[in-house]
């Protein structure tokens, strides 16, 4: 019976281990079972077929299995659940606190120049999302940070510019997609021939002109293209407030 008592003993406090929470100063992955595996080396590879796959040291890890990991490069979190496909993918954590902060970069590797290595390859985009401790992640937007960020006023207020800045950027975006499909309209649209005027020549004021349709065509296209700009460069103002919210919330 006393053998039988320590076994028990002894497999609780096993389990108590595995479950318990993972020691950060340590390289680990911490599965979606919420066991953790600790190693000396954990490495994110892709293979030639550009699937991800982990290391724990000789020990292969299928990466849809992975909740978190944390090596010499930093702490991630899998965002697969935000794929429309279920791909795995590893978001790095850029804040920690009360409330942790993920980002995900999109990146043109095409951008980089491989033999100089002074060009730093483009961000195409950034996703962002937070969880509290080991939780589930959640999209780091306005809807879902306005409520788990309520009992801090600073936070609220940074979260109130971030909303927006956003909205700001949304208006832009469609008035830049409008300006194109107006410019590239007018420049399409089928006219009547050619006014002529005196000397046997084209009448360019004429309303009928496919000049006098091509030029303010342009010039939408143009302002469209601004809009674009201007939209595309609103992108830090917008995620620099939620960082500020994060950190507020945090302090």
């Amino acid at each position: 019976m006393k053998a039988l008592l320590t076994s028990i003993v002894a497999y609780a406090m096993c389990s108590s281990l595995a479950y318990a929470q993972p020691d950060e100063s340590r390289e680990f992955i911490y599965l979606y079972s919420d066991s953790i595996i600790y190693a000396k080396h954990i490495d994110l590879e892709r293979n030639f077929t550009g699937s991800l796959y982990l290391w724990a040291d000789s020990k292969r890890i299928h990466p849809e299995q992975v909740k978190f990991f944390n090596n010499n490069r930093g702490f991630f979190a899998n965002v697969k659940d935000f794929d429309l496909v279920g791909r795995t993918h590893f978001s790095e954590r850029i804040r920690q606190g009360k409330i942790n902060l993920y980002e995900a970069k999109t990146i043109d590797w095409d951008s980089y120049d491989d033999l100089g290595g002074y060009r730093q390859p483009a961000v195409v985009e950034s996703k962002n999302y937070y969880n509290k401790g080991y939780g589930s992640l959640r999209k780091a937007n306005y809807v879902n940070l306005s409520i788990d960020l309520a009992d801090n006023p600073q936070s609220m207020a940074f979260l109130a510019k971030y909303r927006s800045t956003k909205r700001t950027q949304v208006a832009m975006y469609v008035a830049a997609g409008l300006s194109f499909i107006s410019g590239f309209a007018l420049m399409l649209s089928e006219g009547k021939e050619e006014s002529w005027g005196p000397n046997n020549r084209p009448d360019f004021s004429s309303k009928n002109s496919s000049f006098s349709r091509l030029v303010p065509g342009l010039v939408l296209s143009g302002v469209g293209m601004g809009l674009a700009g201007g939209g595309y460069l609103m992108g830090p103002s917008r995620t620099r407030h939620l960082k500020q919210a994060v950190d507020a919330y945090n302090d």
